[in-house]
């Protein structure tokens, strides 16, 4: 028989050096919850007062991370509720200093997972364990981000646009995205909690009564595959509507609407038609003082896009997407009511002007240098 050749390969490691050369990794496994108006849900650790958390842990041995992370929110908060797909993936380098102190940590790949909406039965069942966690918290994630390391922070908010933007898991290192990242990341969008918005009462395709004021108008603008366009303020990350205050030179609220999208995006209208109203009966939504008032809404067909202009009101120059209605909601954080809006603008613009209901995909970022109707 011949001999075995026990000689390595030229170029070729041996085994025991290949195997020491790999990198080891820890793994991890979070999980996104929010409740019905978008807020966060985070942890306040007994191991860790005073700094929050996304529900998760440790992976441990021969498991799998959407098992650790079913396992860790049943230890964690008491529910039997199963992760839906993942969100995004985070590779930690080992010593990076925003992690924390952890003893022995060789770097670590944390999934982070989508528990979904929780209702207020969910909420009522949560039961956390006393000797590790203290309490817990839906935040706006504006709100929850300082007071998470920062690495969890950029995490966290990594995987909530992954949630709204439907373009697959973030891939990210250290919190970061790679390569810059899509559209929501790019921008650096923090999904905002409209304050208010959730509780004041839409009114669809119905005219304020003569003694409401209408102080403020917003538009839906369509383009022509069902998409609408919001704007994103770099001082903040939130995403607003095109639109803004009806002043005393307006023509009425439809001109408003129409001013105020030129003026914040350089965005052109036509056939804006007016879709319902948002009573705010005390005026805490607009101001102290101001009184009963009516928000007006209204849907229109972008003609073009130009240059993204500097705002004559507030100097800044937003940035601007094209979203589905219902991911605009999303981002406005105008909650369920929001929900109902969005869809009402969108089979009024479908069956006013054929318009197809654009379904959830990943937002596409207008160039600064705007678009015309061929590129809509």
């Amino acid at each position: 028989m011949p001999v075995e050749d026990e000689r390595e390969p030229v170029g070729l490691m041996a085994p025991e050096d290949y195997a020491r050369s790999r990198a080891a990794f820890w793994g991890g496994a979070a999980v996104l919850f929010t409740d019905a108006e978008g807020k966060v849900l985070v942890l306040d650790p007994a191991y860790r007062p005073g700094t929050l958390l996304l529900p998760g842990g440790g992976v441990d041995q021969r498991e799998r991370p959407s098992a650790a992370a079913v396992r860790e929110v049943a230890e964690e908060l008491g529910l039997p509720i199963g992760v839906r797909r993942l969100l995004a993936v985070d590779w930690v380098s080992m010593g990076n200093p925003e992690f924390g102190t952890v003893y022995g940590l060789p770097g670590e790949t944390i999934s982070i997972w989508d528990g979904g909406v929780l209702e207020e039965s969910d909420i009522a069942r949560i039961c956390l364990p006393e000797d590790e966690i203290s309490s817990f918290h839906f935040l706006p994630p504006a709100q929850a981000v300082p007071q998470m390391f920062p690495i969890e922070g950029r995490r966290m908010l990594g995987a909530l646009r992954a949630r709204i933007d439907r373009a697959g898991p973030a891939v990210l290192e250290d919190g970061e995205a790679v390569g810059g990242g899509p559209a929501l990341q790019r921008q650096n969008v923090i999904p905002r909690i409209a304050v208010g918005y959730q509780q004041i009462a839409w009114h669809p395709g119905s005219e304020p009564a003569a003694d409401l004021p209408v102080k403020q108008a917003w538009v839906w603008a369509f383009d022509p595959l069902g998409r609408v366009v919001v704007l994103v303020d770099p001082r903040d990350g939130h995403c607003v509507l095109p639109g803004g205050t009806v002043e005393a030179e307006d023509d009425g609220p439809t001109a408003a609407a129409l001013r105020e999208a030129a003026e914040e995006a350089d965005l052109h209208l036509r056939d804006a038609t007016y879709l319902g109203y948002l009573h705010d009966p005390d005026g805490a939504v607009y101001g102290p003082g101001t009184g009963p008032n009516a928000r007006a809404r209204y849907i229109a067909r972008i003609t073009s896009l130009g240059p993204a202009p500097q705002d004559v009101a507030t100097g800044i120059t937003y940035g601007r997407l094209l979203v589905s209605p219902m991911q605009a909601s999303e981002l406005l954080g105008l909650g369920r009511a929001g929900s109902e809006q969005a869809e009402y603008a969108a089979r009024t613009a479908a069956a006013r002007w054929g318009i197809p209901l654009s379904p959830p995909q990943a937002a596409v970022e207008i160039p600064r240098t705007g678009m015309v109707a061929g590129q809509l």
